[in-house]
């Protein structure tokens, strides 16, 4: 009977234990203190109901958050001491976080530092939908994302099967003082156009954001102009742009007045949620007849 009586309280305290530790692991996932550092990072947390892990946002992040954060500058140009302030236990970024000095020195801190999958395809996104997931103890959360995701991204393709003919999009980096860049293959831009359902006719000579000849432009002949909003609201209206670069005037673009926008958000630290609705969305503009 005392043997029984041993038994039950070992197994009692087993329980116990295991308990504890159960709570002391919840715990300390509840308390992590996190700084996202970019755009398709913050949206990925709040979209696994992880944001009450957030103590910290950087710029490019400022109108996704819902509630006040502090800001913490733009995500390539990070200041260690202003974040270190925060006391975080980890910060997470896309590989345009930096510089590489405040990253050695919040290491140096005791922070951890995770540079997530940055890539540009859908496949990438999926990716860091669970290293986010990971890092924040929402790994159940990202089978449900992940299935919506790829459920969304099935319903653009099925789409796209209804078009005819595919228009020619050219997405413009204009910024003043310096020659406009466009983007090629191996781009956010580039896989939103193409998950659009249009071309990109830069793909297949330009890799990466490059600047090119207004000369060069006119010979891919776009049918579409593609431009942040950002952009757009600096230079004003297509007819703005086409005095900005009268050789225009010569695409189907130019001729028709033909100009898109993209929210610049969902260009940042490679293909996001908000990139996949922007392809939804767009599509419906590109081919609105």
């Amino acid at each position: 009977m005392e043997k029984n009586i041993n038994k039950k309280m070992n197994t009692m305290k087993l329980a116990v234990l295991a308990s504890a530790l159960i709570f002391s692991s919840s715990s300390s996932w509840a308390s992590e203190r996190i700084i996202s550092a970019g755009a398709a990072i913050t949206e990925i947390i709040y979209a696994l109901n992880a944001e009450s892990q957030l103590v910290a946002v950087d710029l490019t992040s400022k109108t996704l958050v819902k509630g006040a954060y502090p800001l913490v500058g733009y995500h390539r140009q990070l200041s260690a001491e202003s974040l270190m302030s925060l006391t975080p236990d980890r910060i997470i970024g896309s590989n345009e976080m930096g510089p590489s000095s405040t990253l050695k020195l919040l290491k140096q801190g005791g922070v951890d530092v995770d540079v997530v999958n940055s890539g540009e395809t859908v496949k990438d996104l999926l990716e860091r939908i669970d290293e986010v997931a990971a890092l924040t103890n929402k790994t159940p959360a990202a089978a449900s994302l992940k299935a919506e995701i790829s459920k969304k991204v099935d319903a653009i393709q099925t789409h796209l099967l209804t078009q005819s003919t595919q228009k020619k999009v050219l997405f413009l980096m204009i910024h003043d003082g310096r020659p406009a860049n466009v983007a090629g293959r191996n781009t956010t831009a580039d896989t939103v156009i193409r998950l659009a359902g249009a071309i990109n006719p830069a793909a297949n000579t330009i890799e990466a954001y490059k600047p090119i000849s207004a000369e060069a432009m006119v010979q891919m002949q776009p049918d579409i102009i593609l431009l942040s909003s950002r952009t757009l609201s600096s230079i004003g209206t297509i007819d703005d742009l086409l005095k900005k670069m009268p050789l225009l005037a010569a695409t189907p673009a130019g001729k028709n007045k033909a100009l898109a926008t993209i929210d610049g958000t969902a260009l940042i630290g490679g293909l996001g949620l908000k990139s996949i609705d922007e392809a939804e969305r767009l599509n419906k503009v590109f081919y609105q007849d």
